[in-house]
């Protein structure tokens, strides 16, 4: 059940990267090599989140400076990995610990494949998802993707949106706009709806932005998105 628990380092220095990591996000570039020699200053964690099939996956990938997956693979549950950010020109170390959160996970079945005659079945595993953590506690920023050709996905976000503890930043990011001259939600539609929230005084901003993990068309944004639960953490 605590399988992914002991992923949350994600993967090491040493080992060997893609060569295409997106502009402005990248795993570990030889100057943030330097400058984590130093060590790490902050911890942050980033939270995405979304219906399936909307490209939170492909999204965590990314940020680990991957290649865009072609093929769907449902996540069966949480994911944790960390990357190493740095805010703008300082030499100040980032540990960013990003979360691809499943909302309904798929259990495992516990023991061996293998059972004797007349032997007790076991009960599945509870799943490592929405449902069995918490995944707002010590969160410092959401990324709640839609599908912007996807109207079922955008109802998530009307749905979930008003769930994300107020003094965490979100950025509502409306993916595939690779595929725009399908699309059935406007900017305005969530803009509107951003901006109709009935949040206290002192709330988070919540931005909107669109991208293509196809393409990497808005990554560069989400770099800079990093900066305000950076600063807010500080």
């Amino acid at each position: 059940m605590f399988s992914a628990l002991k992923k949350l380092v994600g993967s090491e220095p040493g080992q060997l990267r893609e060569k295409n990591i997106p502009a402005g996000l990248q795993s570990m570039n030889q100057s943030l090599q330097r400058r984590f020699a130093k060590g790490v200053q902050y911890n942050m964690k980033i939270v995405i989140r979304g219906d399936r099939n909307t490209g939170k996956s492909t999204l965590w990938h990314r940020l680990q400076g991957k290649k865009f997956m072609e093929e769907y693979i449902p996540t069966q549950e949480i994911q944790v990995t960390s990357i190493h950010w740095n805010y703008k020109t300082t030499d100040d170390v980032v540990k960013v610990e990003v979360w691809d959160v499943v909302d309904k996970g798929k259990g495992k079945r516990r023991g061996d494949n293998l059972k004797l005659e007349n032997e007790p079945q076991e009960s599945d595993e509870v799943a490592l998802d929405a449902e069995f953590l918490d995944v707002y506690k010590n969160c410092n920023g959401v990324i709640m993707m839609f599908d912007i050709t996807k109207q079922w996905t955008f109802n998530y976000i009307l749905r979930e949106l008003p769930k994300v503890p107020t003094h965490v930043p979100v950025c509502v990011l409306g993916n595939h706009r690779d595929m725009g001259e399908h699309r059935v939600i406007l900017p305005d539609d969530i803009r509107d709806f951003i901006a109709g929230l009935n949040r206290p005084m002192g709330s988070s901003y919540i931005h909107y932005a669109e991208s293509s993990m196809k393409n990497g068309f808005g990554l560069k944004y989400l770099h800079r998105f990093f900066n305000i639960p950076f600063l807010q953490l500080q």
